[in-house]
């Protein structure tokens, strides 16, 4: 299951739940992922449905981040925040005189 707690500062919310699932703890179940249908009375019902707000969650499906969670991970790495010393990206490839 895809998580990581730094996210929890980043204005992501729910940080365990999926965005595009169905049942279980966080809106994850193997069997009845993302797109899941069930047929009730010869119906087919869609249940695994997306949340209305995806810049919200960290993860889409369970497996995969969300194109927010993302995002955020690559703003960390072009500002040097993953780095050692903290380098921005822009100044690391600068060449030298």
């Amino acid at each position: 299951m895809c998580y990581d707690g730094l996210m929890l500062f980043a204005g992501f919310e729910h940080p365990l739940l999926t965005c595009c699932g169905h049942g279980g703890k966080y809106n994850y179940n193997v069997h009845l992922g993302c797109g899941g249908k069930i047929t009730v009375n010869n119906t087919e019902i869609l249940v695994g449905k997306s949340c209305k707000d995806p810049s919200k969650r960290i993860c889409w499906d369970g497996v995969h981040y969300t194109e927010a969670a993302n995002k955020w991970v690559f703003d960390q790495i072009v500002e040097g925040r993953f780095s050692d010393p903290p380098i921005p990206l822009r100044m690391a490839c600068q060449k030298q005189r």
